[in-house]
C-alpha cells in the first residue's frame, strides 16, 4: 500500500516538480495553456513618483484575451487624490491596446471592492471569512468599443 508521507520543511524541488507536472497535464487538456508556454506575455506596468518615491502604481498582464490586473497600490498619504483612479484608466487603456476585451482582479472586503465597481466590476465569485471577519473578491470587467 502507498503510504503519504509529510515533508517537514519547505522543498522548493518538489514544488517546482509538482508546477511542472501540473503544467504538463494543463497543456494537454489546453490548448491555450500550451501555446502560452515560452511566449513573453505583455505587462502592464505603470507608477506614480512624487520626490523621487513611487507613491503609487499598477502591474498587470494581457493574454488569453484578458487583462489580469495583479496589483494596484497606492500609497496611505495619496489616498482620495484620484490617483488609483487615473493609474485604473491609463491601465486598462493600455490592456485594451495589448488586445485585452476583459479584466480580472482579486481584492479583499477591507481594499478597494467599492473602489472597482465604480468603473464597472462585478463581482464574479466571493470566499466569505476569507481571512476571518473579511471576504475575498474575484471581480470581472467587459471593455466597451466606446
Amino acid at each position: 500500500m502507498m503510504e503519504i508521507q509529510e515533508i517537514a520543511q519547505d522543498d522548493a524541488a518538489f514544488q517546482q516538480y509538482l508546477t511542472e507536472r501540473l503544467r504538463a497535464f494543463n497543456d494537454t487538456h489546453s490548448s491555450h495553456h500550451r501555446n502560452i508556454r515560452g511566449i513573453d506575455v505583455p505587462v502592464v506596468q505603470l507608477k506614480v513618483e512624487r520626490d523621487g518615491e513611487i507613491i503609487a502604481g499598477l502591474y498587470g498582464s494581457v493574454y488569453w484575451g484578458w487583462f489580469d490586473l495583479d496589483r494596484l497600490w497606492v500609497a496611505e498619504a495619496y489616498h482620495n487624490q484620484g490617483i488609483g483612479s487615473r493609474l485604473l484608466v491609463a491601465g486598462e487603456a493600455k490592456a485594451r491596446m495589448l488586445g485585452a476585451s476583459r479584466v480580472k482582479l482579486t481584492t479583499f472586503s477591507f481594499q478597494a471592492k467599492s473602489f472597482y465597481e465604480r468603473y464597472g466590476y462585478e463581482v464574479a465569485g466571493v470566499l466569505h471569512d476569507y481571512p476571518p471577519g473579511a471576504d475575498y473578491y474575484m471581480m470581472t470587467k467587459r471593455f466597451t468599443n466606446a
